[in-house]
């Protein structure tokens, strides 16, 4: 799952602070900032609220919240999450209403260009105005509990507030809405996909351009899709623009939505040792400062819930309530889908082609307030398959919920539908699903979620299932997977497959349940969900420990996901034994010092056991060798490593199932194995990877030293938790970056040693073929034992706090680190008490 990170209006506060301070020191920091982190004991008199209200926390900062009625419940919400995050509750509303240049200048211009485009606050808007009454009460009452906090703080405001200058509008339930429509772009796909592969068209051709793309290992490429446009359709004319080395570093300031999200299973009883299910879920997201989750319990009288939340949402997103626990992964589902509309200007209008017609394009006004500047008018078109993205592609790519950079020709236009446009009942719908009193319930409870495309797990003691959620397009022609025509109206949209018809089991023969963003259905199965998979070596890992044996427990299950092997590595041995006489051959006939490292390299590939532990010299030898082999494959047609077709293909190896992984595992009949600068020769997959075996073993050496002994994998790859403007230093003028930098003890934490890589259940996520920063990790880990007397594990990838200044800030990084999980006490009233021992009592004021 993915969201957008609160740098930018970190960076807002930090940039005039250090340019006027220096920083000295950041001790200097966290004293004066003291002031600004609430007392976790005491007592407060609020209006608002019906009855008390007791926020309580545990020594890492997580709240319960306890109230006598559903609308103080919410309200204490409001006041808790305001307390720990209100930053991040403000960046990630004003990323949704395209506004954040309103705080951070210029910088932001672009991605508020994009927002504004597609039109995000129009549909929170149009969510909000579909809402029940009783939830909108909800959203009343926790918007009264966050303004509550900000009026009694307006005067110690935390630093990113105090330090821009910025103050905090009253929160209204819109702004939630706005955050849960965030949430469905960043569980959305493949809009990123298809303007890639429209990049990848105008370098190599349409048809080369699939094979960059693929949908699964047993899947054909999908050429049918790239003809969609039709071999004369003039792709150079969609120009890229220059700057997509500069937008894919600016884009790490904000955590990079479009990318595959999290595990999830469920252990049937007959599989357990204790007769009683086990459902277990981590969510992968941005390694950042602080994380998207924060940890919570809610309690009423006749309510209760734990596990993780949203900040601004007022509702637990996966946990346990007492009868039945729930965790989510990505679908990867197909809802955005890209048409290039035929364009010409008559009369001074802008008129579209549409079944031989010739129709105008509606448009609307949007005013851009941007920090330091005059304000901006620009109009956003639109065609009955959605806004044109024209004028916002040609923007910086300075967020990674934006697509990459692409000027199109006056002619073209290139309109984005999206299932997001039609309101329902979704969010109620889950905060029923948090409610349900039994395993029925909460199946029904899943039943209209059609905004957020998850696989949901549900589990009681007993039983366990899974359902697919979400809107998914049914096409009058074509997958949607590639761009489509919009003149012809074959490809139009003709509804949504029925809830009844998604993917969905309950108590399988097999004793479990998992997804990890894999293909989750049979080959070419109907209904059409996604070409847009992930690799399937997570699953089948998790697969392969449950099937081992029929006894597993909250130890077994703490294990699996710390486990770090990756099974692509088991797949690559079989390979390299296929390949091992022609690769022999081709390094027989290298020069001596290349025969000599091909030979080593393909030596320790072929011992190496698959585990990418930090300490291992193995490790990071495959790991060189996945960038090294990557760059020889495709470099030769896709480079220099800064062009936008290089970084197009980056994009999309790190979106969704990888061309680097289908070249190196199959495809020995792709056109890519032949180097075109050798125009007399064509390679064939041995060739290559005898070059890649030696210039990875060279390039290991130079890097790591000559004794591989001594090579470590955590020495390459390692967790940074990183602040937005820490992020951006290296693009800042001397005196930012020198202030920024005497704030890096104050705001970041790291680097350590990270195990694990993309394909292992313990994800560390990098980008392959461009170094090894680590960037996706579980952001939460999550289990749920109900042979436990308490039940309820979970763990945060970092602190509870938002505020740099308090003590809750990264205290959770030490456990995270450690690998172990944490009890959150849920029904003994004497845990409760020693657990959550702080206690805010909020007052009514009568």
């Amino acid at each position: 799952m993915r969201m957008p990170s609160r740098s930018s209006l970190l960076l807002a506060g930090l940039l005039p602070l250090c340019a006027s301070l220096m920083l000295s020191s950041c001790s200097a920091v966290r004293l004066a900032q003291s002031g600004t982190v609430d007392k976790p004991a005491g007592e407060l008199k609020l209006a608002g609220l019906e009855e008390s209200v007791a926020i309580s926390r545990d020594s890492l900062g997580v709240p319960r919240i306890e109230a006598m009625n559903d609308a103080d419940l919410a309200f204490g919400m409001g006041y808790a999450m305001a307390s720990d995050r209100l930053a991040q509750m403000v960046s990630y509303s004003l990323t949704t209403q395209g506004r954040l240049a309103e705080m951070t200048g210029p910088a932001s211009r672009d991605l508020d260009v994009y927002m504004r485009t597609l039109g995000l606050r129009r549909i929170a808007e149009r969510q909000l105005a579909a809402a029940s009454p009783r939830l909108k009460r909800q959203l009343d009452s926790f918007s009264a509990g966050v303004n509550a906090w900000i009026f009694s703080h307006k005067d110690k405001l935390p630093f990113e507030f105090s330090s821009s200058g910025y103050q905090p509008e009253p929160w209204a339930p819109v702004n939630s809405m706005d955050i849960f429509v965030l949430l469905n772009l960043g569980l959305s796909l493949n809009l990123n996909e298809e303007l890639a592969w429209l990049n990848l068209a105008a370098k190599v051709g349409p048809e080369k351009a699939a094979w960059l793309l693929p949908t699964y290992p047993d899947e054909a490429i999908a050429l049918d899709e790239a003809g969609k446009l039709g071999a004369d359709f003039p792709f150079k004319e969609l120009q890229l623009a220059p700057e997509v080395q500069l937008q894919k570093k600016l884009g790490q300031l904000f955590l990079p939505l479009q990318q595959a999200a999290s595990n999830n299973w469920a252990i049937a009883p007959e599989r357990t040792r204790d007769k009683a299910s086990i459902l277990a879920n981590d969510t992968h997201l941005l390694l950042e400062q602080p994380p998207v989750w924060m940890l919570m319990q809610l309690s009423t009288p006749d309510y209760k819930a734990g596990g993780i939340a949203v900040a601004g949402i007022p509702g637990v997103v996966a946990g346990y309530n007492g009868h039945i626990a729930w965790g989510m992964t990505m679908v990867m589902g197909d809802s955005q889908d890209v048409f290039v509309e035929k364009l010409k200007q008559e009369d001074g209008k802008t008129l579209y082609l549409y079944k031989e017609q010739w129709l105008p394009v509606t448009e609307r006004e949007e005013i851009l307030r941007i920090k330091g500047q005059p304000d901006e008018k620009i109009i956003v078109q639109e065609t009955l398959h959605g806004p044109l993205l024209n004028t916002a592609l040609q923007g910086r790519r300075v967020h990674e919920i934006m697509p990459p950079s692409l000027h199109a020709a006056s002619q073209w236009g290139l309109a984005v539908q999206m299932g997001a446009t039609q309101p329902d009942q979704s969010m109620e719908r889950l905060f029923l699903l948090s409610r349900a009193s039994g395993f029925s319930e909460g199946e029904h409870a899943l039943e209209g979620v059609g905004f957020v495309h998850l696989n949901v797990l549900l589990a009681d003691a007993q039983n366990i299932g899974w359902q697919v959620t979400g809107n998914y397009p049914q096409r009058g022609k074509g997958r949607g997977y590639l761009p489509s025509p919009g003149w012809s109206g074959e490809y139009d949209w003709k509804g949504f497959v029925p809830y009844a018809s998604l993917p969905h089991e309950t108590n399988p023969q097999r004793g479990y349940i998992a997804t990890a963003n894999h293909r989750t259905t049979e080959k070419g199965a109907e209904p059409w969900l996604t070409g847009s998979w992930y690799a399937p070596e997570r699953y089948e890992r998790v697969s392969e420990r449950l099937e081992e044996h029929n006894t597993h427990t909250l130890a077994t299950t703490v294990e699996l996901q710390n486990d770090v092997h990756d099974k692509a590595a088991d797949k690559l041995r079989d390979v390299l034994k296929k390949l091992e006489p022609a690769i022999l051959k081709q390094l027989a006939q290298a020069a001596p010092a290349a025969r000599s490292s091909g030979e080593s390299a393909l030596r320790m590939l072929q011992r190496f056991d698959g585990d990418m532990d930090a300490d291992s010299a193995s490790a990071a030898f495959y790991a060189i060798f996945l960038n090294r082999l990557t760059s020889d494959i495709f470099l030769d047609e896709l480079g220099p490593v800064e062009s936008n077709s290089w970084q197009s293909l980056l994009l999309g190896n790190a979106i969704s199932y990888s061309a680097q992984q289908d070249h190196m595992l199959g495809r020995e009949d792709s056109p890519f194995w032949d180097d075109v600068r050798t125009p007399n020769h064509k390679e064939e997959k041995a060739e290559i990877f005898a070059l890649a075996l030696a210039n990875s073993w060279q390039q290991a050496t130079s890097t790591m030293g000559a004794n591989p002994a001594e090579w470590k994998w955590g020495n390459l790859h390692t967790y940074t938790w990183e602040s937005g403007s820490t992020k951006l230093k290296p693009f800042l003028p001397f005196a930012q970056r020198k202030a920024i930098g005497a704030l890096s003890g104050y705001l970041d934490r790291g680097p350590y040693p990270a195990p694990g890589s993309t394909n292992t259940v313990n994800v560390a996520g990098y980008t392959i073929g461009d170094g090894f920063k680590v960037w996706n990790v579980p952001a939460m880990r999550m289990i749920v034992d109900f042979s436990q007397a308490e039940p309820l594990y979970i763990i945060n990838s970092g602190g509870q706090s938002g505020n740099p200044a308090s003590p809750h800030y990264a205290d959770g990084i030490e456990l995270y680190l450690s690998g172990r999980n944490r009890r959150m006490a849920f029904h003994d009233e004497l845990l409760l008490q020693q657990q959550f021992a702080q206690k805010l009592i909020l007052q009514p004021v009568h």
